[in-house]
């Protein structure tokens, strides 16, 4: 029984139950030891009952009592990421080995995204060497290409971006690009520049070759994303997750409504089909942005995208102008001050999704103070990985 979790705790559980169960052949030779997969020598219905069983505890564990927790599965375990970041780094290209982040595991197959889709990044590497363009050393934070990301589609279509260190030929990126945009399925090729000492795989955009954005159908839209937006990234799930979220605010015709967090509005402009007016509060201004184009693009007119921090936007609202709030925010969470204001504010109903159930377990104790936690479930997002998306629905108690 694990009394005390942490994110090391949490992963440690999860491994442990995982490691009871039945052990099965990796379809990857570096299964074992890639920071990618944590799981994937185990069967996928045992890591599906591992992660129900450990959530189940947290939660009870954070008195958060429900009448029963599930974790939905994922249709496929593999090939199912929207989004996957490459690191490009002294002669190696692939992932960061599990534990180890300044080694990188050589990869020439990755079975989280379509074969197609890492033959396209990986050409682009290649090319990248022929072209003279040095793999960036975050030991020594010299060279130039740090990241090949890659963005897919449910119908295989991609944006890739080279995230590099400032400087650079464009020139020479033009040349690279070119290689980018004759890889199978590739719509758009992006150049960003991270030129900080962070090892992040985000960056300023540089400039762009073919389409700037990549279309992803969402239950009854179509949301344009960036190299750099957020997005669900379990393309066989997430029509499902957004679809129980959306159904669990179910919003009436009379009802504004705010989606926290709303990224390029993919639960918002679902919302807004059923409310009366959706504000989609938004702090990156890029997704901010994508959201009222996304809107326009689906002839939705009672949307409202805001470019605002949330607990901000939520400071500004009078008691009682909520009737219902849907929230999705990083794994941060929501925190103790956007937890206040939403007692404040009193909501009939929130609905929050969450990536991180130790941040969500501490915002639902205390909003506890005035809700009830009526539904609660999982969603298995990264299969082979620690990590589950939740939903917990709640209603305001007096």
């Amino acid at each position: 029984m694990v009394t005390t979790f942490t994110a090391k705790t949490l992963r440690k559980a999860v491994m442990a139950r995982t490691l009871t169960g039945q052990m099965v052949v990796p379809r990857c030779p570096h299964a074992r030891e890639c920071g990618g997969c944590a799981f994937q020598d185990r069967s996928y219905t045992d890591q599906v009952t591992a992660k129900t069983d450990v959530l189940r505890e947290l939660y009870a564990t954070g008195g958060i009592a429900v009448d029963e927790f599930i974790v939905i599965p994922s249709p496929n375990p593999f090939a199912y990421r929207t989004r996957m970041d490459y690191v490009a780094t002294k002669g190696r290209f692939g992932l960061r080995a599990r534990g180890k982040f300044n080694y990188i595991i050589e990869l020439t197959t990755c079975h989280l995204i379509p074969p197609t889709a890492f033959a396209a990044a990986r050409a682009v590497w290649q090319r990248a060497g022929e072209l003279g363009i040095a793999d960036y050393d975050i030991r020594t934070h010299t060279g130039f290409l740090r990241y090949i990301v890659v963005r897919r589609n449910a119908m295989d279509e991609l944006l890739l971006a080279a995230v590099t260190a400032a400087g650079g030929d464009e020139e020479t990126m033009t040349e690279l690009a070119t290689t980018a945009l004759a890889q199978a399925g590739v719509v758009g090729f992006h150049w960003l520049i991270n030129d900080t000492l962070t090892d992040v795989s985000f960056g300023e955009p540089r400039r762009h070759w073919g389409a700037a954005t990549l279309a992803m159908r969402i239950g009854e839209m179509t949301c344009f994303i960036g190299p750099n937006t957020f997005f669900q990234n379990n393309v066989y799930l997430a029509d499902r997750l957004i679809g129980d979220a959306v159904a669990a605010a179910n919003p009436n015709p009379t009802m504004r409504v705010a989606d926290l967090y709303g990224g390029v509005g993919a639960i918002g402009l679902h919302l807004a089909r059923r409310a009366a007016v959706v504000d989609c509060v938004e702090a990156v201004a890029e997704s901010a942005t994508l959201a009222q184009h996304n809107a326009v693009v689906n002839g939705i007119t009672n949307f409202n995208p805001i470019c605002a921090d949330t607990l901000a936007y939520l400071q500004a609202q009078p008691s009682g102008s909520l009737p219902l709030i849907v929230a999705d925010p990083p794994r941060t969470g929501l925190g103790p001050q956007v937890c206040k204001e939403l007692l404040r504010i009193g909501a009939q109903r929130i609905v929050y999704v969450s990536c991180n159930p130790l941040t969500q377990v501490s915002d639902l104790r205390l909003l506890q103070a005035a809700y009830r936690v009526t539904d609660l479930r999982g969603y298995d997002m990264f299969p082979h990985t620690p990590h589950v998306e939740t939903i917990a629905v709640l209603e305001r108690s007096g």
